[in-house]
């Protein structure tokens, strides 16, 4: 019922805007007045019985189209849509473009709205084409249309056109699109890949750094690239880039390193890069990756110590259930049984926690995604830091 009675206010609304157009057109009064005050009242008899169809046709069929009643067809259409009754909208979309007497304005504006419904019920192929006709024009709703247009493209894995796209709204607004084309070359990259294709994946990460040169996922790909084909020392170098770039992202860098330092006799210049990286931010996976390396090249006593002392000034989950790892007996200070179930609760723990985290909506979980799939962001998503983090 509060639907109904919702329903009854937006159709309240296009009869004032009925009557706003009417006021200027006093020589259609008498008729139109007549015409709406019978078919009006016949459309509340359906909403009173909550044959909100039936009201529809109604009140489309008795009122006048003119430039104060658009506006709230349009409005009654996006309270359909809002509400999942897309085929509602598209009807009431649909019928509005079909009246001669639209304006050029209105008729962008309608057709935006109506790729929009197609899109929400999936008819992509429709957005498109009304999407790709608008966004082909110039006019004021130009780049709206092409940022739907985009939204598209993304629903359909199609990079290259979403690419195409996004260069051509850099052009006119700037580099707020340069991390998203970032993201849609490196998208390309990966299926280039995957087929095997790395004369085209090197050259759309070169597009991805020219886009944006601080993408952490393109210095990511580069140095597994490198690694891949045994250039261990082009690969640390890339992969250096990235505490620079945005330090949070190194430990996703640090498994390809460690092996691209060891395969190349560097293990020494691993640990030095490791300890300045604790300098800068003491990341817990760099720590844990620093006492492994101290295990090596010092002992088991030397990391036991080195990681007690971090985990005191920078305690996390993780770092805790790395200590509880060791069986050091001489260091023991738990029973066995105890050390189990300790280690048994905080590794539960570092289960059940996300690790990355939307900086924009919130969205957390453990797997990385380059776009946020809730607020669909592109590069928002990072690794958690603090007690509870990484």
């Amino acid at each position: 019922m509060p639907d109904v009675a919702l329903l009854a206010l937006v159709l309240a609304a296009i009869v004032i805007g009925y009557f706003l157009g009417w006021r200027d057109q006093k020589k259609r009064a008498a008729k139109g007045s007549g015409r709406l005050s019978q078919e009006y009242f016949t459309g509340l008899n359906y909403l009173i019985n909550e044959q909100t169809e039936e009201a529809i046709d109604v009140f489309i069929k008795a009122i006048d189209l003119n430039s104060d009643t658009v506006e709230t067809y349009l409005a009654l259409g996006s309270l359909f849509s809002k509400r999942g009754e897309v085929e509602k909208s598209i009807r009431i979309h649909q019928d509005l473009l079909a009246r001669p007497s639209l304006t050029s304005t209105q008729s962008l504006q309608v057709q935006l709205a109506l790729s929009a419904n197609y899109a929400y019920a999936g008819l992509l192929d429709r957005a498109e084409a009304i999407l790709v006709d608008l966004g082909s024009q110039e006019h004021a709703f130009q780049s709206q249309a092409l940022k739907q247009l985009l939204r598209i493209y993304e629903q359909q894995n199609d990079w290259s056109k979403a690419a195409d796209v996004a260069e051509r709204l850099r052009r006119t607004h700037g580099e707020q699109y340069a991390v998203l084309l970032a993201h849609y070359y490196c998208e390309q990259s990966e299926l280039a890949l995957q087929g095997n294709d790395r004369v085209t994946a090197r050259r759309l990460i070169r597009q991805a750094f020219s886009r944006d040169k601080n993408s952490v996922r393109a210095s990511l790909m580069l140095g597994q690239l490198e690694f891949d084909e045994g250039s261990y020392k082009e690969s640390i170098k890339v992969l250096q880039r990235i505490s620079s770039q945005n330090i949070r992202f190194l430990p996703l860098a640090l498994p390809v390193m460690q092996k691209a330092f060891e395969y190349s006799g560097g293990s020494r210049s691993y640990t030095a890069f490791l300890g300045r990286c604790l300098n800068e931010r003491p990341a817990t996976a760099v720590i844990i990756a620093m006492t492994h390396q101290l295990k090596s090249e010092s002992g088991e006593e030397a990391a036991i110590r080195f990681l007690s002392d971090q985990l005191n000034r920078h305690p996390t989950l993780r770092g805790l259930n790395e200590l509880i790892s060791f069986r050091n007996s001489d260091q023991a200070v738990f029973s066995e049984n105890l050390l189990v179930l300790i280690k048994n609760l905080t590794g539960r723990l570092v289960d059940l926690k996300p690790v990355y985290s939307c900086s924009s909506c919130g969205f957390s979980g453990k797997q990385l995604h380059w776009q946020c799939p809730r607020c669909h962001q592109w590069g928002t998503v990072q690794p958690i830091q603090g007690f509870e983090g990484e």
